[in-house]
């Protein structure tokens, strides 16, 4: 198939007007419909825009132009070369044209017998004819050089075309590779501002599976956990001691909670059968450490937002040091007065206890 009716196929496929793609390439109506009717006469004899045309016209609808690169310029060379091989017919035409006219009226001249009168006037009359001959002939070969120079102005000015457009498509490459450095400049700082707002899960150094939940983003809501299971197994999600999943359930395959957040709040998980399982919170892995575990006994890990739960402290701390009895009295000690200690005698005798 042409290149002109993939061009025009691959436009109604879209579903595009010509009015479409003239807004889009910049390109006269006249040219688009030009191209697509193969009338390349529209250019008025200067080809050296046909294939800039057609290039910008495949890039707007999305046609492979290196794939018809090489049949355009050899369609643009034969329009050429026939229109130069019709101008040339058309000269040699004339031409003849011109010598059969001159030589009717010699064999016309030599019919009649003529006067003195009349044969001095035909003297003249062939005189300048062949005055006229010669100044034909001169003005034939005035015409042929002008044709070359023509060509030779057109050649020039096709070299200067194809490097202008050449200068053009170099400088298009440019900016697409410069908008290409910026778009990956962007994905990259997209990566490290999604990495930056990413969960951080670290250990708790002093406890066993306790985890620290941190950098979690103000509009975030709840964490996803995930844990896979080889085996089956009950699985016991609380948060601050209220469970919040179907802990009588058995599970298979991957188990998944949403753990709704609050400012500080613990999240205990209980695997009861436990085979390697594979936890993630948020797709950040949690490792399982079976140093103080047991095989047959559940796999518990804790997960700390915030400060955590902080309600075994606050009970502990409601009661007062002055309320608890140490077990001793001043009859311990004797009779009141029996005793007084110095200040190193009373450390001495506190650290006892």
């Amino acid at each position: 198939m042409a290149y002109y009716h993939i061009l025009k196929e691959r436009r109604t496929n879209l579903k595009l007007s010509i009015q479409d793609v003239s807004n889009q390439t910049r390109l006269a109506p006249q040219y688009i419909q030009a191209i697509e009717e193969h009338n390349l006469d529209v250019f008025s004899d200067d080809f050296s825009f046909v294939r800039y045309f057609v290039h910008a016209y495949c890039d707007a609808i999305g046609v492979n132009w290196q794939a018809i690169a090489d049949e355009v310029d050899m369609d643009i060379n034969e329009v050429a070369h026939q229109k130069d091989m019709a101008l040339t017919m058309a000269q040699r035409r004339m031409v003849e044209q011109m010598a059969s006219v001159q030589k009717k009226k010699k064999k016309s001249s030599t019919k009649k017998k003529k006067s003195w009168f009349q044969k001095h006037v035909s003297r003249t009359s062939s005189s300048l004819s062949t005055n006229q001959s010669q100044l034909i002939k001169v003005l034939v070969l005035i015409g042929i050089a002008g044709l070359c120079v023509l060509s030779v102005i057109n050649f020039g000015l096709r070299a200067i075309s194809n490097q202008k457009l050449q200068t053009q498509e170099a400088l298009r490459q440019e900016q697409l590779s410069k908008k290409e450095q910026e778009t990956n400049k962007l994905a990259n700082q997209r990566q490290k501002a999604k990495e930056a707002a990413a969960l951080v899960v670290e250990k708790i150094s002093d406890e066993t599976n306790a985890y620290q939940l941190s950098n979690i983003q103000s509009d975030v809501k709840k964490l996803d956990l995930s844990i896979t299971l080889p085996t089956k197994s009950k699985i016991t999600v609380t948060k601050d001691g209220e469970t919040i999943n179907d802990d009588t359930k058995v599970y298979t395959g991957t188990f998944t909670q949403s753990l709704e957040l609050s400012e500080n709040c613990t999240f205990e998980i209980s695997i009861e059968t436990y085979s390697d399982n594979s936890i993630t919170i948020d797709g950040k892995e949690i490792s399982f450490d079976k140093t103080d575990w047991q095989e047959g006994q559940p796999a518990i890990i804790t997960l700390q937002v915030g400060k955590g739960n902080q309600k075994e402290t606050e009970e502990y701390s409601q009661y007062d040091d002055s309320d608890y009895d140490y077990g001793y009295s001043d009859e311990y000690y004797g009779q009141e007065g029996d005793y007084t200690y110095d200040q190193n005698e009373y450390t001495e005798q506190t650290n006892d206890y």
